[in-house]
Order: C-alpha cells, then structure tokens, then sequence
C-alpha cells in the first residue's frame, strides 16, 4: 500500500495586533528609539494614508519631540511644547492622559492628527502625534491608540533598560565614566592603537589635594559638591566626543586623551591644574589638584602599565608639594613640569 502525504499549506497571515506587540517586544532589547520607529512602521503597515509621525517625551514643563518620521517631520526635531499650552494638540493629550484629536494639525499642511498618550502606572511616558496629509484618520482613532497603547510596556521596559545601562556606565554623584567603565574603554583604545600605526594615547591621573581636610571640616555634602564641580572642570578641558573623563573613586579622576601626543597632553593637563587652583569652589579656601601623565607607546603599550605609571607620576607630584603636573620618563622615574 502506498501513502501519499498531502502538502500543508503553511502560509499563513499573523494577526497584524499580534505582529506589532512582537516587533515592540524585540525593539525593546535594543533601544527606546527603536520602540518609537516598530510603532512608526505598526501605524503605517496598518495604515498607509498616515505619512507622519513624531514622539515627544516629559522633560520638566515642556514635551521635547526625540523622534519623527516622514518628509515634513524634518525640520521638528528640536520642537519642544509647553505642558501647559491650552491650545496645543500634544499639550493636551499630556495633561489629559486621553487622545486628543485636532482640527488644527501640529504640523502645517495636515488635513487631521491625533495625539495619544503613552501612560503607565508611573504616569505620562510619551506622546505620540500621528497625522495624515491627504486623509481623515479620525474613523481610525480608536485602533490607532490601541496600536499605540500596546507599545506603552515594551517602552517603559526600554527605558529601564537604558537607565541600568547607564548607571553601570556612569557616577552617580559626577556623571562622569566609572572606573570600571573607563578601563575597559581604555583597553579597547589600547587595542585599536596596537594595531594603527601613529596613535596617540595620553592618561591623565588627577588626586583632588587635602580633599579629606573639606569632608572632615565642611562635612560630605559639601565634598559633594567640590567633586561634582572638579567634574565641571574636567569636562571643559576635555575635547568632546574625543577624550575619555572618569571618577576613579573618592577624589580622583582619570581622563583619557585620544590622538594628543605626550608633550601636548602634560600641557593641557597643566592649563587643568591651573584652572582647579584659580577656581572659586564656594567653600572659603583654594583647592588644588596633583596630576600624573603617562602616554602610549611611550611609557607603555597596556593601559594597566599606563595606569599604574600616570598613578606613579601623580604621588610624585603630591611628594613634590602638590598641585602640579607630573610625567612618566623613559627610565621609569618621574619629573615635575615646569613652563
């Protein structure tokens, strides 16, 4: 007897509600933004005549638009609206926590938008404004929020998400790179640098002086705010996107130079050095700070060598009376700089 097995027929159409909570699942993983733009493509699968959207978040008084898609959204991105605006499609929806329909589109050259609020049990997440140009999407109001709605969970799950990150990543009191952090981004750097010929690295290791003497004198609210201001200063003489500044613990600090040869790196570390010593920290007395500077390859080709010869080269410049910069020389002795 022979059997024959019949072909199954495995196409199938998933559920479109079902397709857009899995995509919010897995955007989720990555990134708020990615949240944002699985609901801009959830929206548009589901409704082609919709040609705009943007996604606005609380920041204090105002929603600050942090996505946008479509043609005519260009020019919004920096759009921020007062919570409080009483005529004001976004504003309403926020105060409201309700969607707010608008025969005055946000954005000119709309023939209707809809507002609809992100809410969780926390309170007001986002605002996402949805909006046709050619279209009435009133009638489609209410599964456009339910699309929406759907999107609320994976966000606030994103966004707890990026704030784990970013608390694994960043001090606390300073907002500057952990120490953690910052070595392994230094070992990274190392490691590109091994492999290109000419790069440049330069590590600076910065003790706040006599930095006990304002805790036991002024108390630790007070050592707070000195550290969060040595913070300030550190972040104005680092070359943003470029340099790498972290709280090594307690009252010192690391910062890394990227492509600044040595001579120019014990330079900028003096002009930091001079800046601390001038600065008013609003407690009475000067501070000052001790600096020690090694460089690769020329001190070092492993940033835990370079490390530990910049820590070597700062206790040098405490041992030499303080508040001056200290270098690694070739013969693993340090030197104090000097104009």
């Amino acid at each position: 007897m022979r059997f024959f097995q019949g072909r199954r027929n495995t196409t199938c159409s998933e559920d479109p509600k079902l397709r857009a909570l899995r995509n919010y699942i897995a955007a989720a993983s990555a990134s708020s933004t990615e949240v944002f733009r699985a609901i801009d493509q959830a929206v548009r699968t589901t409704y082609s005549t919709v040609d705009l959207l943007l996604a606005f978040v609380p920041r204090l008084d105002e929603m600050h638009c942090v996505f946008r898609t479509g043609a005519r959204s260009e020019i919004y991105g920096a759009l921020r609206i007062r919570r409080d605006d009483p005529g004001n499609t976004i504003a309403i929806a926020a105060r409201n926590g309700y969607r707010a329909l608008t025969a005055m589109p946000v954005i000119p050259g709309d023939r209707s938008g809809v507002a609809i609020p992100m809410i969780d049990r926390t309170g007001l997440q986002a605002v996402i404004y949805v909006a046709s140009r050619t279209a009435d999407i009133s009638s489609s109001c209410d599964a456009l929020v339910e699309l929406v709605n759907d999107a609320c969970a994976p966000y606030v799950l994103a966004i707890e998400r990026e704030r784990d990150r970013a608390s694994a990543l960043y001090d606390g009191l300073t907002g500057l790179l952990t120490p953690r952090a910052f070595r392994n981004r230094f070992h990274e750097e190392i490691q590109r640098a091994n492999v290109r010929v000419g790069s440049d690295l330069s590590v600076w290791f910065i003790d706040t002086d006599e930095f006990k003497q304002v805790n036991d004198t002024l108390g630790h609210g007070t050592g707070d705010r000195v550290l969060q201001q040595m913070a300030t200063i550190l972040r104005a003489h680092a070359i943003p996107e470029i340099d790498l500044a972290a709280r090594n613990g307690g009252d010192e600090f690391c910062m890394l130079a990227r492509g600044t040869p040595k001579t120019r790196a014990i330079e900028r570390a003096y002009a930091f050095c001079s800046a601390v010593r001038s600065h008013d920290f609003g407690i009475g007395q000067p501070l000052s700070a001790s600096i020690g500077v090694a460089a690769y390859p020329y001190d070092g080709t492993t940033s835990s060598a370079l490390l530990e010869l910049a820590d070597g080269a700062m206790y040098h410049s405490k041992r030499s009376g303080r508040n001056r910069v200290s270098f690694a020389l070739e013969s693993g002795c340090f030197q104090v700089y000097s104009q």
